[in-house]
């Protein structure tokens, strides 16, 4: 799954003519801060959400695709990932590699190795359905030792140590990013992961700052308080690295789509959308939108 963090929610009927709006454009975002939806709630219409858009997802997650091979490079550059020795996990006190947000397989197809345990997962079933047609089904015995299931990571407890824990652009969506990622580094002696940081996308920030208003954008952790809450578990080894990633959108509607067309529109909770027609014109020419994203893989105990 991944980074979410624009949202056409933003956008309202009365910011687009009739021929640049779609239904789509409209969300049920308008809650008020006393009408926020418990975190199982939010869990739920996140994994709707991203349900809805798992047949196009690859084709319009370019963020995504971008990250997951930067992330597979990462885990390469330190180590790659552990191997089962006999390639036998029923027989092992080690669990498989798993993968939180999995969607539709842009970072398995990169990390997994044919024989060797790995469990996909995700927390809407149909990207699960997706990723086992596209790397599972498809590939017949090339893909031997994939498994999958439908799991939220901020949750998820294993019978055994997974061998490792790899997620791209996903655990943003976790109610609290920064003890969730904590929690599943105690749970393994390899986690790796890439999570878009707060400072993402400050033009679409400022153009909102500018009429006095916050958008409707994902909070995002912080970098200091991510690498802190890591730090304090006493890793053998930490290593990090940030990327600041432009990309151009033709328009302000574009720059939303390009969220929408993937299940990533559900913004911050209690955003009440507005009028933008100020930050439609601004970015009538296009704009540049960064994204600040941390790469990160967290060592305990292994050798």
């Amino acid at each position: 799954m991944t980074s979410a963090d624009a949202t056409s929610a933003d956008m309202t009927s009365a910011d687009m003519t009739s021929a640049d709006m779609t239904s789509a454009d409209m969300t049920s975002a308008d809650a008020t801060s006393a009408d926020r939806p418990s975190p199982q709630s939010r869990t739920l219409a996140v994994a709707q959400s991203f349900g809805r858009r798992a047949g196009d997802y690859s084709r319009h997650a370019h963020l995504q695709q971008h990250t997951a091979q930067a992330l597979a490079a990462f885990v390469r550059a330190h180590g790659g990932l552990p191997a089962h020795k006999n390639n036998d996990e029923e027989h092992s006190e080690q669990g498989p590699v798993v993968e939180i947000g999995c969607g539709t397989g842009l970072l398995t197809e990169l990390l997994h190795q044919p024989g060797q345990p790995y469990l996909a997962t995700d927390l809407a079933p149909e990207m699960l359905a997706q990723c086992r047609a596209r790397l599972g089904e498809q590939h017949g015995e090339q893909r031997k030792g994939l498994r999958f299931a439908v799991l939220d990571g901020q949750t998820a407890a294993f019978a055994a140590p997974p061998a490792a824990i790899v997620s791209n652009l996903a655990c943003q969506w976790f109610a609290d990013p920064v003890a969730g990622l904590a929690r599943l580094a105690q749970q393994t002696p390899l986690l790796a992961f890439s999570v878009p940081l707060a400072g993402s996308f400050p033009e679409w920030e400022a153009a909102f700052a500018d009429l006095g208003r916050t958008s409707g954008l994902l909070p995002l952790p912080q970098e200091q308080d991510v690498l802190a809450a890591l730090a304090a578990l006493g890793p053998d080894r930490l290593f990090q690295n940030i990327e600041e990633r432009q990309q151009h959108f033709p328009s302000a509607k574009a720059f939303a789509d390009s969220f929408r067309l993937i299940g990533a529109d559900q913004p911050r909770a209690g955003y009440a959308p507005a009028p933008i027609r100020p930050v439609l014109r601004r970015f009538a020419n296009g704009l540049y939108a960064t994204t600040r994203i941390l790469y990160c893989l967290v060592m305990r105990g292994r050798r």
